[in-house]
């Protein structure tokens, strides 16, 4: 049963009510706090408790815009079937500096195990962020970007739990964009991330992975507010039909990541294909190239496969540029072969 009333840090929203307020943080060394923003509507009926969130690496801000449009735009918490919770910054240290990880140790808030609340910084937050938000979630959409507006827009799903697999597989086809699948069962061992902590609660996680993550811009902004109002629609969250995505490159079907391709040399990248073109194995797919202009690599796809990103030299705390150093990320790329 939902509660009647739904809290989240501070923010407390009865039924029909939307209400915002802060997940408390940590304090820096002048004792000022830097808390987690945060939004809660609790619908008027019965219904599932959804999580979005965003910006858990600082600089990818797209989904700040998304949550934004599906809570202060889309939604009526009067016409709502269950809860909505919105995080659109889910690493205020790092988006603070403009930043991919925290500033303060340079960790990865959605890395870090979040079971520790006498932890180092970002495993507060990330221990904050579970206690207050996750473990209250019944699905999650975990937002990011990559950082060109060529990249491919995916969502990235792990089936290798079977009590979500179901719910999951379904949160994926209504949101419509291109599928990327890992199989991946919890095991013992597996460090009480965020994701994994939820895996253990069966609560499913879907990672939609938007573009142009710098800037708010189309069509990610209606990519990401689309996809979230059709697993809405799909969960009888809300009324209507879920609309099929348009405006942007889906590759169909359901694909396993394959890695990176890393640069050997260091240089100037030309590249050659695009991302979700199907590029067959030992095709030159990016050349690199020295400051005098003579080509220095040449980049091979290892297996019939497609890109879905080119980052460049991108560090994680500086924006990406055309250019690489040896071992570099080159290009991320996935496969037709699945679990």
């Amino acid at each position: 049963m939902m509660p009647e009333k739904l809290k989240v840090g501070d923010a407390v929203a009865e039924r029909g009510e939307l209400r915002k307020g802060v997940i408390k943080g940590v304090e820096l060394v002048n004792t000022v706090a830097v808390d987690i923003p945060v939004l809660v509507m609790n619908g008027a009926e019965e219904g599932p408790t959804l999580l979005l969130i965003s910006t858990e690496h600082g600089v990818e801000i797209q989904g700040i815009e998304v949550i934004r449009r599906v809570m202060r735009e889309e939604l009526d918490p009067g016409n709502l079937r269950g809860a909505v919770i919105g995080i659109p910054v889910g690493n205020p240290l790092a988006f603070m500096h403009h930043l991919y990880r925290s500033w303060i140790d340079n960790l990865d808030v959605g890395e870090v195990r979040a079971d520790k609340p006498g932890g180092n910084t970002t495993e507060r937050l990330a221990h904050a962020l579970w206690t207050e938000a996750w473990s209250k979630a019944d699905m999650v959409v975990d937002i990011h970007c990559n950082t060109r507006p060529d990249s491919l827009i995916y969502q990235w799903i792990n089936v290798g739990n079977p009590e979500p697999r179901e719910r999951l597989e379904r949160m994926a086809r209504a949101f419509g964009v291109t599928t990327i699948v890992t199989d991946e069962p919890l095991g013992e061992e597996a460090p009480p991330t965020l994701s994994n902590l939820a895996a253990k609660k069966a609560i499913p996680v879907l990672f939609a992975e938007l573009i142009d993550g710098r800037w708010i811009s189309e069509p990610s902004t209606s990519a990401g507010v689309r996809g979230i109002l059709n697993i809405m629609k799909t969960f009888n969250m809300i009324d209507g039909e879920p609309e099929p995505q348009q405006g942007f490159p889906i590759v169909p079907g359901i694909y396993k990541s394959h890695g990176i391709i890393y640069a050997n040399r260091g240089g100037i990248i030309r590249l050659l294909k695009k991302p979700g073109e199907l590029i067959r194995r030992g095709e030159v797919l990016a050349e690199i190239y020295d400051l005098y202009g003579d080509v220095i690599e040449t980049v091979v796809m290892p297996m019939d496969g497609y890109i879905w990103a080119y980052p460049g030299a991108e560090s994680f705390g500086t924006d990406g540029i055309q250019a690489v150093n040896t071992g570099c990320c080159l290009a991320y790329f996935f496969t037709h072969d699945v679990p």
